[in-house]
């Protein structure tokens, strides 16, 4: 008897070493998101590289991350969380490694297609963990990771913007491959004994009740502005309009852009504060993180086009991303429309419509962006373009407000 404790203790403690391993990756899976295009645009533009493509090479790793969530989420369980991470840690590591040194565009495109499905598949892992060693603690513990893992972006901005300026593009996107390589290392030594057999057979009924759900369209379209807007400002067009437009420089727009990410970061857990403020009335906390979303939109473009000090544009980009630290309360009702024997894929489910809107808004605004060539002798894009991408913005944050607003309320019964 006692040794098999010590023995269960042992198991344990490993568990834990990898848990942590996974969550040092997950946070540089979280820094990837951002870093291409937003860190390296102006050496690509430098490149001759349309700025569509340019967009295009984000938005194809948020992509991959979303289908990630389907397939690996259908099989996570089957799989068990070691495994999935030896996964996800392979694929992020080898596609992040890989990338800059390939010159064809096609091959950087899938590289980064390898490297988002990686990184969706760590999250899986990572939550999967989680499970097992926090059962009663599951939620609280997420929540811990998820604000470590929200803080990876402000890597990917002033630190990666100077290691660029230093070493070079390409030598400092190799960084977060190896950087991830080497907890990756440590999971492989410690394996033995974590990794249990496969499980039989895997069903994909979960994912067809989901789809036929209209209520979980209905939060997925809620948080589509919300996501899409947010992202495409950290990741793409912040830090260029920052520096287009009201002529900062590169690392002042790169410290604008990490505020943004504190903002997000500190509000993952925030967000269940104000949940509790609010008699756990979850509508109420999503149509309010809508409503910032659209005044940010709105308030962003007035500002762009009627040329209003810096100041203000910083508070319209910060209105918008107050909500995206709000994942959990829309996970909650995500839960809470579908069958409880169906958590796990509801919650995966709307993580994929989140990055699949992610990657949508990254490809339009790009598509809108290359409509309006860059002023005369510069890099840089007139004011009317980026009014244009908030243009879209707009249409989009109807849409959510729309959904949010016959999102039902899901909170429980007194």
């Amino acid at each position: 008897m006692y040794s098999k404790t010590v023995t269960l203790q042992m198991l344990r403690r490993k568990k834990m070493l990898i848990l942590f391993c996974g969550v040092a990756i997950f946070f540089l899976t979280s820094m990837a998101k951002v870093i291409i295009p937003s860190t390296i645009f102006q050496d690509l533009l430098k490149m001759g590289m349309p700025v569509d493509r340019i967009a295009s090479l984000g938005a194809a790793f948020l992509y991959s991350y979303a289908a990630s969530q389907l397939f690996m989420g259908c099989f996570s369980d089957r799989c068990g969380g070691v495994r999935i991470l030896l996964i996800g840690g392979t694929l992020f590591s080898a596609g992040t490694v890989i990338f800059p040194l390939m010159d064809n565009y096609y091959l950087m495109i899938l590289l980064r297609i390898i490297s988002g499905f990686g990184a969706g598949t760590i999250f899986l892992g990572v939550a999967k963990l989680l499970n097992d060693l926090f059962p009663g603690k599951f939620g609280t513990a997420l929540g811990i990771v998820l604000l470590f893992s929200y803080l990876g972006p402000t890597t990917g901005t002033v630190p990666m913007v100077k290691l660029v300026a230093a070493i070079g593009w390409k030598a400092a996107m190799i960084a977060p491959g190896i950087a991830a390589a080497c907890p990756l290392l440590v999971i492989f030594a410690l394996r033995q004994g974590t990794i249990k057999p496969m499980k039989k057979g895997q069903t994909l009924e979960p994912l067809f009740i989901t789809v036929k759900n209209k209520n979980i369209w209905l939060i997925s379209f809620a948080c589509a502005a919300v996501y899409g807007t947010y992202y495409a400002i950290v990741g793409q067009l912040g830090q260029k309009i920052i520096t287009d437009i009201y002529k900062l420089t590169p690392t002042q727009g790169s410290l604008c852009i990490m505020l943004l990410t504190l903002i997000v970061a500190s509000n993952n857990m925030g967000g269940t504060l104000f949940l509790k403020l609010v008699k756990n009335r979850r509508k109420t906390v999503i149509l309010t993180g809508v409503i910032f979303t659209t005044c940010g939109i709105l308030l962003g473009r007035w500002a762009l086009l009627s040329s209003a000090p810096f100041p203000l544009f910083l508070v319209t980009i910060a209105l918008s991303a107050y909500p995206a630290g709000l994942f959990p309360v829309f996970s909650i009702v995500a839960k809470e429309v579908n069958p409880p024997e169906i958590v796990g894929m509801s919650v995966a489910f709307l993580n994929f419509m989140a990055f699949v809107f992610i990657s949508l808004y990254q490809n339009v605004a790009g598509v809108i962006l290359k409509a309006y060539p860059p002023l005369p002798g510069s890099l840089s894009f007139p004011t009317e373009a980026y009014g244009a991408v908030y243009l879209f913005f707009v249409i989009g944050a109807a849409v959510s407000l729309t959904a949010a607003s016959i999102v039902p309320e899901t909170r429980p019964k007194a």
